[in-house]
């Protein structure tokens, strides 16, 4: 004998594989529950009746893991009469009854109406809506496209390219490998990682997961990544599940949290800013409030530079209080600015020198697929659905559209689910093509299937995913569905964590977004208060809204400023103050909305009125050339063209580097940069 069943012309191991694992749920589903023996699975389930036993006990074992993985548990328990008995009761396969109400199923559908165009995940987001939606895809088409809109940027799209081997290594605990930039040693190395999940940062996304050469979890963006990933091994899993293991734990760290030992600092933060800390760092510190409208912000740090950094980024709003020596190092790196400002570095340039770009993936497709089994599991249940237990002929663009498949995925979907069989005339179902239709025979089995399976785990996950993405921020609807969805989606997912996961959207941000929602859906316009980072300046302004992006890792909303009497862009995280006003308002016909749904958000080069150029040392030239063009030196500094409005941002801006960048020109940035070091230096002194 021998462990393989004979396989159809054309067809690969893992076609066999779902075949045999679907017949054997078809099997177990229409005992109702009552157990069988394994003589019985082996003889009537398609694919095992020419196994040996030891290769029948192995793949039986690995199928029932398998399906075990997807949240399909099939129970085992002892036979009196020696062995073990088998069974796959209705609520371990069928999808629990999460009882969504058409208010949250719309919200639902309006979240992949914003994300289907721009999402990695919106294939297995369309399928567990419709899974969801009961076999009743238009539902979610009634919810529509609303006023909002998700924009990622090419180059962020280029990096998602991995995602799918990643993802599929994550649910299948596979080690992999490849060639990693690590931007703080500016070294390239291979590195073999169990991957544990997938973070998304703004438009960046980051692979969590143990490091085998650092013996360490370690934390790897997807755009450092040089070369093709691979698989370390050809095991079916690597790596046992991790215990304990959860994203929430790094969704929201600040810079100076993510490395090093924690040691305590505290920073007195002036009126100017007090409000821009409290509104997004007060979830990783303590905030106390002093007389004079100045705030004491208290903090964890590991990495000294980074919270120097982030203080002086705040320029003469803020200053270092303890400890000592992070005084020290903020005293000393103003220093080392101010003799950059008095005697700026005269650099050469160098022949272009750089680090060659990141290899480009095989695949250009950066859609994540949900796995083969929960796609053909969701087509059996909508095809048997249309059918009931007779025959029926379904359109076959209509089935491509409602699952997001393109035909030739059907064609091979359905050739799969031909052969579900459990032997003797025990089939799931028969279906034929027909030009543009298909002729669907549900058989034996297909009342058993009929019904939406269990969310698998990834459909889970991305329905989560969706939701924290844009879910609470919907114009269209109730935010409140979006929410009762959240939960009872997380119940459904038993308590396990998520494996993939967004950056957290600060509380004062959701109060923020859900204002303007409002406003928007309600037509009521908002007065604010706006601080304008590239000026310093705090304006008051009645606004129109119409529609909220997400572009370049950032909210946004799109108004018609009664003020400026036209239409203007405001960013939610430097609104000050939000409040709506009691009137409504008319919809302009000149507001023009389809180039921000297109295009998003215009970059400051856009529409800055100056340029500086900027030395950066050695030091940090990596960092910069990794986001923009710059002209290497012979030194290994560079240079490069930084847009901006008014010297306040600038100055903050240069801060942030420490004394490893400086401006060459104009004059006036020069001057306004030393101006407020020499202020900033009398403060600290010598750093005791």
């Amino acid at each position: 004998m021998t462990d393989k069943a004979p396989r159809e012309a054309g067809f690969s191991r893992d076609a066999d594989k779902l075949v045999r694992r679907l017949s054997l749920v078809a099997f177990l589903l229409t005992h109702h529950g009552r157990p069988v023996r394994a003589d019985d699975v082996r003889s009537q389930v398609e694919g095992y009746a020419l196994m040996t036993d030891e290769a029948f006990r192995r793949r039986f074992y690995e199928d029932r893991s398998e399906l075990g993985a997807l949240g399909i548990e099939i129970r085992n328990e002892a036979d009196p009469d020696g062995g073990e008995l088998y069974s796959l009761p209705a609520s371990n396969y069928y999808l629990p009854p999460i009882r969504l109400t058409r208010e949250e199923l719309a919200a639902l559908g309006a979240c992949l109406a914003v994300l289907q165009k721009r999402f990695a995940y919106a294939k297995p987001l369309r399928l567990a809506l419709v899974s969801l939606a009961q076999g009743r895809p238009e539902l979610l088409e009634e919810a529509g496209a609303p006023p909002l809109a998700v924009l990622t940027p090419k180059e962020a799209l280029r990096a998602a390219a991995r995602l799918p081997k990643l993802q599929t290594a994550v649910a299948d605990r596979k080690s992999v490998v490849f060639t990693y930039y690590a931007i703080n040693r500016d070294e390239e190395l291979e590195r073999r990682v169990d991957p544990y999940g997938l973070l998304m940062v703004g438009d960046e996304w980051y692979l969590l997961g143990f490091c085998h050469l650092r013996a360490a979890l370690r934390t790897f963006r997807l755009s450092r990544i040089q070369s093709r990933i691979r698989y370390a091994t050809k095991a079916p899993h690597d790596f046992p599940a991790p215990p304990g293991f959860s994203l929430a734990a790094y969704r929201d760290r600040p810079p100076w949290q993510l490395d090093g030992r924690q040691r305590a600092a505290v920073v007195r933060v002036g009126v100017g800013m007090a409000w821009w800390v409290q509104a997004h760092y007060a979830h990783c510190g303590r905030v106390e409030q002093r007389a004079d409208g100045s705030i004491i912000y208290r903090t964890q740090f590991g990495g000294a530079r980074q919270m120097v950094a982030w203080t002086l980024g705040l320029g003469e709003e803020a200053e270092i209080l303890e400890p000592g020596e992070l005084r020290s190092e903020a005293a000393a790196q103003l220093g080392r600015l101010r003799e950059r400002c008095l005697a700026p570095p005269r650099p050469r340039l160098a022949a272009a020198r750089s680090r060659p770009p990141a290899a480009t993936p095989q695949s250009n497709d950066w859609h994540v697929e949900a796995d083969r089994f929960t796609r053909l599991t969701t087509l059996a249940a909508y095809l048997l659905k249309q059918c009931g237990e007779g025959t029926t002929w379904v359109p076959v663009a209509g089935i491509c559209h409602a699952l997001d498949m393109s035909r030739d995925e059907l064609k091979a979907d359905v050739r799969v689910l031909n052969l579900v069989n459990f032997g003797g005339d025990g089939a799931l179902l028969w279906a034929e093509f027909h030009g543009g239709k298909l002729e669907v025979t549900c058989d034996l089995a297909g009342p058993a299937l009929a019904e939406p399976p269990r969310l698998s785990p990834l459909q889970a996950d991305t329905l989560l995913l969706a939701l924290e993405l844009v879910g609470g921020h919907l114009p269209a609807g109730s935010p409140e569905a979006a929410r009762s969805a959240e939960e009872k989606i997380r119940r459904a997912r038993l308590g396990d964590p998520p494996r993939i996961a967004s950056e957290e959207v600060p509380a004062t941000h959701r109060d923020v977004l859900a204002t303007i929602s409002e406003a928007i859906r309600d037509r009521r316009p908002l007065s604010i208060d706006y601080w304008s980072e590239g000026s310093d300046r705090t304006t008051s302004r009645v606004v129109e809204p119409y529609l909220l992006i997400r572009s370049r890792g950032e909210w946004y909303y799109v108004c018609y400023c009664r003020t400026s009497s036209g239409t203007r862009v405001f960013r939610v995280a430097t609104t000050r103050r939000l409040d709506p006003l009691p009137e409504r308002f008319s919809p302009r016909a000149d507001v023009e909305l389809e180039l921000y749904r297109r295009e998003g958000i215009p970059r400051s080069s856009q529409y800055a009125t100056r340029s500086a150029q900027i030395w950066y040392s050695p030091l940090v030239r990596r960092w910069i050339e990794e986001r923009q063009q710059v002209d290497p030196c012979a030194d290994g500094s560079c240079l490069a063209r930084q847009p901006y409005a008014d010297e306040p941002w600038l100055v903050h801006y240069l801060l942030r580097f420490g004394g490893e960048a400086v401006p060459l020109t104009p004059p006036e940035a020069k001057a306004a940069l030393l101006a407020t070091v020499e202020r900033l230096l009398a403060r600290y002194g010598d750093g005791a």
